[in-house]
């Protein structure tokens, strides 16, 4: 009976692992054949050679093809790490993978990322823990690559001194990440983006101490609309296809993930099966499509990017029902602010954004309206103060976002599961004292009556 079980396990892992691999070889084929090979070689040169910080779209720096190939690249390495130290293929997995791929096309490159996981692995060596239990902050880490290329070609400390302060950089990472996690409770899906964040402002600052100053960028994509649009339907119609086909029952057990508040960690891969999750991560994708369509913004390599990582989190905390909120709402505050809906901030926070999602699940779609409203306007100036080094930028935000709602919500009113538990316990208790009160009842019945048989 155990071997059936462990054999039914090695099934579904190694299945989950080829549908993975499957989309990371799907998106390094498509790159290929859009450019010629000197066209991709010189593209990928100028990737590996760019700084990166925020916002650089590596569709406009090399091309859609060298593009496309930086990323599934990025994403190769780390479904190989995830190989070699033999950790499960499940929806956290899906999640990294995914990530890292998004922002392999505005920001990480296939070298650039190496230090920080490095850094990380040092980090394990040097603590006795193993490199399959940290691992998840070497991937999500590589947030930092762009202190890596900034160093190496900005500061012109050249490849070595990038790759040393990248080292530097990821060593830090895992205890600042795991240590930041309190902070949101869960209520942030990007915690390493926060920990990213912390770490990022801390270099940044010493270094401007120095001279060393970097600043945020603005290199936008604004002609690539119709092949990333026609990719991404594509993309996410083929997961659903995909999630019907493995499981049949896909559909009809979906109600599961919905119910779900999304609060880390919540893993749909555990929680309903691969064929259900991966039918989520393609709604989620068509989801973030609709919202760019419909307010009229680009298909580029950072939207791209935001609808990758979206959809990746689409195994890990997010579906329809706990984004939209988010979504609205930061759609509802470029009504009143200074920001056009469509121009390139607002409409990656309201991407981005979704990493708020779990308050949306855990307290309704007016708290998830009222943060992202709130989450635009901290997420277009939070940037500076780690001079765009940091990718994950609306993760920095959206920890500071979710612990003030946190702090709010949880002192002006209590979460359905809090109510319900406290129901379930006054019940017993209740149903407790009345089994104690039919005891003694009984018990008097019975006194009474042997008092009568005695007279």
């Amino acid at each position: 009976m155990k071997d059936s079980t462990k054999f039914i396990l090695l099934v579904k892992r190694k299945k989950t692992e080829f549908v993975v691999l499957f989309y990371i070889l799907a998106v390094l084929i498509t790159g290929l054949s859009l450019q010629s090979f000197d066209e991709l070689i010189r593209g990928m040169i100028n990737i590996f050679k760019i700084p990166g910080n925020l916002i650089t779209d590596y569709m406009v720096i090399a091309g859609i093809g060298p593009a496309f190939v930086n990323a599934a690249l990025v994403a190769l390495i780390g479904y190989i790490l995830l190989i070699i130290n033999k950790v499960p293929f499940t929806g956290r997995a899906i999640a990294a993978i995914f990530t890292m791929m998004g922002f392999a096309l505005m920001g990480k490159n296939v070298w650039s990322i190496l230090p920080i996981i490095a850094g990380v692995y040092i980090y394990g060596q040097l603590t006795r823990h193993k490199f399959g239990d940290i691992i998840y902050f070497a991937l999500f880490g590589t947030a930092l690559a762009p202190l890596v290329t900034q160093s190496a070609f900005v500061f012109g400390w050249g490849i070595i001194g990038g790759i040393i302060i990248g080292i530097l950089a990821g060593m830090i990472m895992a205890p600042v990440g795991a240590h930041v996690l309190a902070f949101h409770e869960g209520y942030n899906l990007y915690n390493v983006g926060l920990a990213a964040g912390f770490i990022g402002l801390v270099f940044f600052n010493i270094l401007r101490t120095y001279g060393y100053d970097c600043v945020t960028t603005a290199i936008w994509g604004t002609e690539f609309d119709r092949e990333i649009k026609l990719f991404s339907i594509i993309f996410f119609a083929s997961m659903i296809l995909m999630g019907i086909l493995i499981d049949k029952n896909g559909i009809k057990n979906y109600h599961k993930i919905l119910k779900e508040p999304g609060t880390l960690v919540t893993d749909f891969v555990n929680i309903s099966g691969l064929g259900t999750t991966l039918i989520n991560m393609g709604l989620v994708g068509f989801v973030g499509v609709a919202y760019i369509a419909l307010i009229g913004g680009n298909f580029n390599g950072p939207t791209l990017c935001g609808l990758m990582t979206m959809m990746g989190f689409g195994s890990f905390g997010k579906h329809p029902f706990n984004i939209i909120p988010i979504m609205v709402g930061v759609w509802l505050a470029t009504f009143f602010s200074i920001y056009e809906h469509n121009s390139p901030g607002p409409l990656l926070a309201g991407l981005f954004g979704t990493t708020l999602a779990p308050l949306s699940g855990r307290f309704g779609p007016l708290v998830g309206i009222l943060a992202g409203y709130a989450h635009l306007s901290i997420v277009s100036f939070i940037g500076v103060v780690h001079g765009g080094l940091n990718l994950y930028n609306n993760g920095l935000a959206a920890g500071f976002v979710a612990a003030f709602f946190i702090a709010i919500v949880k002192g002006t009113k209590k979460d359905t599961s809090q109510m319900k538990a406290e129901y379930k316990e006054v019940k017993s208790k209740y149903r407790t004292v009345l089994t104690k009160y039919k005891i003694v009842k009984d018990k008097s019945k019975a006194i009474k009556a042997n008092q009568v048989g005695d007279n």
